[in-house]
């Protein structure tokens, strides 16, 4: 049931749901993302594109396009946590709107990090 912020919690199912299908699009996009750039724009072979304890591609002492697509990555999930905070002051559904944002925004900040931490390390180490 919707409940507008004036009556009650400010939370909406549809709302939910919406942010659900936004978020696993996104999800997979970013996932079909990270495999096609580095396979597609790079030249790599795909066997360079896994390994452990990481994948060989990241041991290449240079910025890549992979290096700048995960960097975007961070700067659009810093978007949604920025549209997270507008969501809580302006929303119909605040925290449906302001907590899918903020979930969104952070998945996508920390796998951008990490990657890029993770890369940063198989250079340094490698």
């Amino acid at each position: 049931m919707d409940v507008p912020v004036g009556q009650a919690a400010g939370v909406s199912g549809r709302r939910e749901r919406w942010w659900g299908v936004t978020g696993g699009l996104i999800g997979a996009l970013v996932g079909v993302g990270s495999f096609l750039v580095p396979w597609l724009v790079e030249g790599t072979p795909v066997h360079q594109l896994w390994g452990s304890p990481y994948p060989p591609i990241f041991t290449r002492r240079s910025i890549m396009a992979l290096d700048y697509y995960f960097l975007g990555l961070v700067g659009v999930g810093l978007v949604f946590l920025e549209g997270a905070v507008v969501a809580l002051r302006k929303s119909r559904f605040p925290r449906t709107d302001g907590a899918a944002a903020a979930l969104l925004g952070t998945v996508l900040c920390a796998l951008g990090g990490v990657v890029l931490f993770a890369r940063l390390w198989a250079v340094v180490h490698g």
